[in-house]
C-alpha cells in the first residue's frame, strides 16, 4: 500500500468520524428527542459509510477496526493508524462544538452530547447493553458490507441498525457503540466519572469481537469452503 493510498484512507476515517460525532452530538445538544437523535446518528453514519466504503472500508469506529484486526481483515499497523484517525476526527468534532458553543449553559447541561448511562443500571449492566448493541451493529456491518454475498446497499443497513439501537438503548446506556464517538465530546466535559472509560471501550469492543469472530468463523467461512469445493468439482 502506497503512503498516498494510506493517507487517503486515514483522511476518510477521520472525516467520517468527525461527521458522526458532530452531527450526533449536535442533535443531542440542540435538544433533539430520542427519535431525532437516533435518526441523526443513523442517517449521517449511512452517508459516511457509503462515502468511505470503497476507500477505507468505512470503519468509522475503533471497535469495528479492532475486531477486523483480530479476524485479519486489516493488518495491525494499519488498524492502529485507523484508530488514531478515528479518535482525531471525533476529538476535532468535540472541539468544534465546544468552540461554537463557547462554553454556554447548553453545552454544560447536555454534557456536550456525550452518551451516558442511566444511573439505575449497574456497571456490568451498562457494559452488557453496549456489548449487545454493538454486536447487532457488527452483524449489520458483516451482513451488508464485509461478506462478499452482501447486497449492494451501501451503508443504508448499517445506519438503520445504529438508529434502532439508539431508539432501544439510548435511555439505558447512551447507546454509544463507538469509543471514538463517545470520547470525542467526553474530553470537553468535566470527565468526573472515569468508569465511563471502561464502559464505552469495553462494551463496544466486546460486542464487536464477539460478532466478528462468530460471523467470520461460523457464518462466512462455511460458505467460503463450499465455494472452494464447487470450484474444485468443476
Amino acid at each position: 500500500m502506497s503512503e498516498a493510498s494510506l493517507n487517503s484512507k486515514l483522511l476518510c476515517e477521520a472525516i467520517g468520524t468527525f461527521a458522526l460525532t458532530f452531527i450526533g452530538a449536535g442533535a443531542i445538544i440542540t435538544g433533539g428527542d430520542t427519535i431525532t437523535v437516533a435518526l441523526a446518528h443513523g442517517i449521517v453514519l449511512a452517508i459516511v459509510v457509503t462515502a468511505t466504503m470503497n476507500i477505507s472500508g468505512g470503519h468509522i469506529n475503533p471497535a469495528v477496526t479492532i475486531s477486523m484486526m483480530v479476524v485479519k481483515k486489516i493488518d495491525n499497523q494499519t488498524g492502529a493508524k485507523y484508530i488514531g484517525a478515528q479518535l482525531l476526527g471525533a476529538i476535532l468534532a468535540g472541539l468544534t462544538l465546544f468552540l461554537l458553543l463557547d462554553g454556554t449553559a447548553m453545552a454544560v447541561n447536555d454534557g456536550m452530547g456525550t452518551p451516558a448511562p442511566h444511573s439505575a443500571i449497574s456497571l456490568i449492566g451498562v457494559i452488557g447493553v453496549e456489548a449487545v448493541l454493538t454486536f447487532l451493529l457488527l452483524f449489520a456491518i458483516w451482513g451488508t458490507a464485509v461478506d462478499p454475498r452482501a447486497p449492494a446497499i451501501g451503508g443504508f443497513g448499517i445506519g438503520l441498525m445504529v438508529g434502532v439501537d439508539i431508539m432501544m438503548g439510548g435511555s439505558l446506556s447512551g447507546a454509544a457503540m463507538n469509543p471514538a464517538r463517545w470520547m470525542g465530546t467526553w474530553l470537553f466535559t468535566d470527565m468526573a466519572d472515569m468508569k465511563h472509560l471502561l464502559i464505552y471501550w469495553a462494551g463496544p469492543v466486546i460486542g464487536a469481537l464477539a460478532c466478528s469472530l462468530l460471523y467470520h468463523n461460523y457464518i462466512m467461512r462455511p460458505e467460503d469452503e463450499d465455494a472452494k469445493l464447487r470450484d474444485h468439482d468443476a
